[in-house]
């Protein structure tokens, strides 16, 4: 009579681990499903342009407010303190200001009331220069400044001066990141052929210190399509997990081909080394709601002296896409670009070669040579697939490939492996688009999972003991 109560107790002290086992076995299969199932497009996160284009290295605003009556103090973002910031009123020398917050003083007669003037009058140009010179942008914004008595003496209650910030420099309250943050130190290739890749950059590309950016992707531009000219071609299965300077040995000797992928990741790698920070960027588009590739990469690199990304096509020698002020343009400028057809006055600077043999505009310059033509006779990849359709994806290093179906690829190399578990769960590649993305639900199911097997071994780790 007595075995009947044992067994009963015997059942209930072990239904903590069967509730364990049972938990653990049912998350790790989720995981399982999920990862399997998944579109590997899938790992990708919305973001803005802001965040992809503004960097810590331009100085931008997060935010001003107005401290009494006549004073705004302005919050800079930078990666840096100049020594002083020299303020201009009107184009006209106006003193001195420190540090990353500095004060404005608003001053003008309508605001000590000396004269009667209304308010509504108050209008200057404010331009910060940050010294010595040369170290960052200028900061230039306009200042309009209402009483609230302008309002209240024509009937209408209005509870504080108004002070309008007019500016084009970026202001807001977004992550920013510095240039680096994109920037891939290549340790997985080795320190032997990265001092290899050093020397072929300095000796066979000529690039020198003293180059400025442009001349520096003209270098590297010009070595790569010589060296990879008839290189083009379906790639081999391993170039997947191959670093790009195995790839670019195998491509230049005639043992491998490539793709714009291939071409894109060996430019980003060299236009790095040649110390022109670069990106590598590539396209999807939605088909069904689901992201597809669509079937192109490319570059980005940072031209410092204007502050700015420029969009690079490796693939078809595109070296920058200049506006009719001279700047480049990134690929999210040149995506609203193609959707309103608005190429008049801009400028593309190409490699005349491959594509561009018989281009009349270049009829005049040498084989090989860096030249600018009209955007309009050589934007037909741009116009493919960059339109109101794409979704622009900008991979943050390491460059690895993702593994999509082909799961053996993770045994083929440590840092592949980390590298696509790190996207898997908590790093994805960003995503800029018109169009909506299920990149946070997709992550916010991913880590949930992931938490809750965590949770589940460590319970099922507690009930056993």
């Amino acid at each position: 009579m007595r075995a009947r109560p044992l067994f009963r107790m015997s059942h209930l002290l072990h239904q903590p681990v069967i509730w364990s086992v049972l938990a653990f076995a049912l998350l790790f299969g989720a995981n399982l499903y999920v990862f399997v199932t998944r579109n590997w497009e899938e790992s990708l996160y919305p973001t803005s342009y802001a965040r992809l284009h503004y960097p810590l290295d331009v100085p931008t605003l997060r935010k001003w407010k107005l401290v009494g009556r006549n004073h705004l103090r302005l919050e800079i973002i930078w990666n840096r303190t100049p020594d002083r910031w020299q303020l201009f009123v009107d184009d006209q020398p106006a003193g001195f200001l420190t540090g990353n917050t500095p004060r404005l003083a608003l001053v003008d007669s309508q605001f000590d009331g000396s004269t009667d003037a209304p308010l509504e009058a108050f209008e200057h140009k404010y331009r910060l220069r940050p010294l010595p010179e040369g170290s960052g942008p200028d900061l230039d914004f306009r200042i309009v400044a209402i009483a609230a008595d302008f309002y209240r003496k024509r009937g209408m209650y209005f509870p504080r001066d108004l002070i309008l910030v007019y500016t084009d420099i970026p202001v807001g309250n977004f992550s920013r990141h510095p240039v680096s943050y994109w920037v891939d130190d290549y340790r997985y290739v080795g320190a032997e052929a990265l001092a290899e890749a050093d020397r072929v950059v300095r000796e066979e590309m000529g690039v020198q210190t003293s180059d400025d950016t442009f001349t520096r992707l003209d270098k590297v531009m010009h070595y790569i399509r010589t060296k990879l000219a008839s290189a083009g071609g379906v790639p081999k299965n391993a170039f997947r997990w191959l670093d790009p300077w195995r790839m670019f040995q195998e491509m230049s000797a005639g043992t491998g081909k490539g793709w714009c992928t291939q071409n894109a990741q060996i430019y980003t790698f060299f236009a790095n080394r040649a110390g022109v920070p670069t990106r590598f960027v590539f396209g999807a588009y939605t088909q069904e709601n689901t992201v597809v590739f669509n079937g192109h990469s490319w570059a980005e690199c940072w031209v410092k002296e204007q502050g700015r990304w420029a969009h690079v096509d490796p693939s078809h020698t595109l070296i920058a896409i200049q506006d009719k002020q001279g700047q480049v343009l990134n690929t999210a400028d040149i995506m609203h670009l193609c959707e309103h057809g608005t190429f008049d006055g801009f400028t593309a600077r190409i490699m005349k070669d491959w594509h561009w043999k018989d281009l009349p505009a270049a009829a005049s310059a040498a084989p090989g040579t860096a030249v600018n033509v009209p955007f309009a006779l050589v934007n037909i990849l741009p116009r493919t697939h960059l339109n109101r359709q794409s979704i622009i994806k900008y991979r943050r290093p390491p460059n690895v490939e993702d593994t999509r179906d082909v799961y053996s690829m993770l045994f083929k190399s440590p840092t592949f492996t980390w590298v696509n578990f790190q996207r898997y769960l908590f790093k994805p590649t960003l995503a800029y688009s018109k169009y909506p993305t299920d990149g946070v639900r997709t992550y916010f199911v991913r880590q949930a999972l992931c938490f809750g097997l965590i949770v589940s071994f460590i319970l099922l780790a507690s009930a056993l003991r």
